[in-house]
């Protein structure tokens, strides 16, 4: 029988990281991965569209990913479809999203405020759960410092540090505010970028070293490794 888990991101750049990570640990050949996303919903009807999918012809796993456009929509869109997800047999219903722009000494209390489900949804509450990104889930990107390389072999730490005032090797990378700046700052030393665009973020995310962040990263950064332990308990 199919196992199903369904993810509600707040943007296009988790879905792709949350899309390579589910093929890291379940396997690519061992899923179908289906990628959607929310558009509308206050001036226009709302409207659920199929970004992307694959299918695997021996499929146990089923990962339905769903980009909400905002990270205030997350919760919401999970409180609208997570009673009709449970009927379709999904184990697991979890949110990702940023903690942006909210100021990090509010962390515990926007947890706390995510993880409720209102009384009418009581019975799904065991199956769902919030991962929050601290401050932006590109800080993850900014940790795994494996990659640099192989965006350019000068990017090492002394040379990042002399440009930049700071070395991603050193610091933690959740104490940054807009990891997504520093990323883009530290590409354009060498002539490129980063930016929110499917191509760019896609080409971003496969020069990121797997293996380093499921058995070192997910240490140094708790949330991170919450997101980790989920998909490696599902498996």
């Amino acid at each position: 029988m199919m196992k199903r888990i369904a993810f509600f991101v707040e943007g296009q750049t988790e879905q792709i990281f949350v899309t390579r990570l589910a093929k890291e640990i379940l396997g690519a050949s061992h899923i179908n991965i289906l990628q959607r996303q929310f558009r509308g919903g206050t001036s226009i009807p709302k409207q659920e569209i199929v970004r992307n999918s694959s299918f695997s012809r021996n499929p146990q796993y089923e990962i339905m990913i769903y980009d909400c456009g905002a990270d205030n929509r997350v919760k919401s869109e999970i409180i609208e479809n997570i009673s009709n997800l449970r009927k379709r047999g999904y184990e697991k219903i979890i949110g990702l999203r940023d903690l942006y722009p909210i100021p990090i000494d509010d962390l515990a209390r926007l947890e706390k405020g995510l993880r409720f489900l209102p009384a009418h949804l009581k019975h799904d509450a065991p199956y769902y759960d919030m991962i929050i990104a601290i401050h932006e889930i590109e800080a993850w990107f900014l940790a795994e410092t494996h990659h640099f390389r192989k965006i350019d072999k000068r990017l090492t730490g002394p040379f990042i540090h002399k440009k930049l005032g700071f070395d991603p090797f050193v610091v933690d990378a959740q104490m940054r505010k807009h990891p997504a700046k520093d990323l883009d700052n530290i590409y354009r030393l060498v002539g490129k970028s980063y930016t929110k665009r499917f191509y760019t973020t896609l080409r971003v995310v496969n020069k990121l070293d797997f293996d380093n962040i499921r058995n070192n990263l997910r240490y140094d950064i708790p949330s991170l490794g919450k997101l980790l332990k989920i998909i490696e308990k599902f498996k």
